[in-house]
């Protein structure tokens, strides 16, 4: 994107000749006038109610608020509820018989105990019911081993977890930032099409007595147009940073977000193995494939211990309908492993496991290559800042005042004023796009190592 336009003006040697001297003093006072700075504090570019929040307060909110985050946090009790589940045992089955209907005494539940002449006859008419009580209880240490799966489930939302509120701060401070930075340049923008603006006005008088060609007032409207563009781009990507934001912060308002100030930049730089060494401790997305071999590793032990059938037991009461009157039994009831044992469900976790195994050692790669890439950019924009000569910001400043003097008092012409300004511009620019960058780096260096160097 070009910011700057060349523009082709009135030079020192011809200016005072054609012009006469009230139009001179005019066109004088009116660019004079017309010379911005940056502004100290950034202004909302449009018209609106304005939240002023700093970063901190913004966090605070964005970590009560955000749905993306509560919806993770519910993983979390969701697989804390299913550590409960898996370490309840089996519920015990109870079963009743008995008769519905006697079609030799045509009564519907004979359940009346039968009379002693029945019961020496051997006659059963009425009285029949059995009762029968069972119990599954599972062997090779199953219920120990889901509930150990469930607790690496848990694991493995509190690790997904953190990595969602990892992704959100690293979200919410770059997009903070660059909010804040747009509005510093989209103000110097602004400043600028409202001095060149003037300009164009004098220049439009001066038209009027033949003393500027119309093509120069042309070209001026050119480069305010090229301004506008300018403007636009920034306010489009100031609102595409507004709704980043509102998102964060589930705000339903039409409020502007005004980013109040950004932290200081440190110039301090961790050592490259401190951020290695930080980065394969604390992220959270390398320990979630760490903990994954540990869940592919309980799932198979659980996998193999399903090998062994479970155990049903129970007893049974039988009045009237076994062997003798009164019958209790003892059952013991076990499937055959003969066919089933469950040989599909153990070679898929075995392969599940050496996958993940895999995806560990492809993490560690893309870990290191994301710390070393974050590094080398902090580095060079360290680079920058530390090679620039003291006082330069201070004599970016008097590029402006030292050229408005000059050219109100007709030292240099307007070629060379216009060229100077456009040195101010650019080095305003430059700074603001360094301020940006080195804070920026300076929050993908904590993210990749999801450490607060910063």
């Amino acid at each position: 994107m070009s910011f700057l336009i060349q523009h082709r003006c009135l030079t020192r040697g011809w200016l005072p000749a054609i012009l006469p001297p009230w139009l001179l003093l005019t066109l004088i006072t009116l660019v004079a006038h017309g010379q911005s700075k940056a502004p100290e504090a950034p202004i909302p570019p449009v018209a609106t109610d304005t939240l002023r929040i700093s970063l901190p307060d913004l966090e605070q909110q964005v970590l009560a608020r955000n749905y993306q985050l509560l919806a993770q946090r519910y993983q979390i009790d969701i697989a804390g509820a299913s550590i409960t589940q898996a370490g309840l045992r089996t519920n015990p089955n109870l079963w009743f018989q008995t008769n519905l209907y006697n079609p030799n005494t045509g009564k519907v539940l004979p359940l009346a105990t039968p009379s002693q002449a029945d019961i020496n006859a051997q006659t059963f008419n009425s009285g029949y019911f059995a009762v029968q009580l069972q119990q599954v209880i599972l062997l090779a240490g199953k219920r120990s081993k889901l509930v150990a799966l469930a607790e690496s489930n848990r694991t493995l939302a509190q690790i997904a977890f953190r990595d969602v509120l990892r992704s959100l701060r690293y979200q919410l401070y770059s997009t903070y930032a660059n909010l804040y930075f747009d509005i510093q340049a989209l103000n110097l923008f602004q400043a600028e099409l409202a001095r060149q603006q003037r300009l164009v006005e004098s220049y439009r008088i001066a038209q009027q007595t033949g003393g500027v060609a119309p093509y120069e007032v042309t070209r001026l409207d050119v480069s305010n147009r090229d301004l506008q563009a300018n403007i636009a781009n920034y306010r489009g990507q100031i609102a595409d940073e507004q709704a980043t934001l509102r998102i964060l912060l589930q705000q339903a308002s039409t409020k502007f977000i005004f980013p109040t100030e950004i932290p200081a930049t440190s110039r301090s730089l961790p050592a490259l193995s401190a951020a290695l060494d930080s980065a394969l401790t604390n992220r959270p997305d390398l320990a979630l494939t760490q903990e994954q071999i540990n869940n592919a590793s309980r799932s198979l032990s659980l996998e193999r211990a399903r090998r062994v059938p479970d155990l049903t037991t129970g007893v049974l009461f039988e009045r009237y309908g076994n062997a003798y009157v009164n019958f209790t039994g003892l059952q013991v009831a076990m499937d055959l492993p003969v066919r089933n044992r469950n040989q599909g469900a153990i070679r898929a976790a075995e392969l599940t496991a050496k996958s993940v195994q895999a995806g560990v050692e492809n993490q560690q790669a893309v870990v290191q290559s994301d710390v070393l890439n974050a590094y080398d950019k902090l580095n060079a924009y360290y680079d920058q800042a530390n090679t620039r000569p003291p006082g330069y910001l201070d004599r970016i400043q008097n590029i402006s005042v030292e050229a408005t003097k000059a050219y109100n008092a007709r030292v240099i012409g307007l070629l060379d004023y216009l060229d100077k300004i456009r040195t101010y511009q650019q080095a305003q620019l430059n700074n603001i796009n360094l301020l940006n960058n080195l804070f920026q780096s300076q929050q993908q260096l904590d993210y990749v190592t999801n450490t607060k160097f910063f």
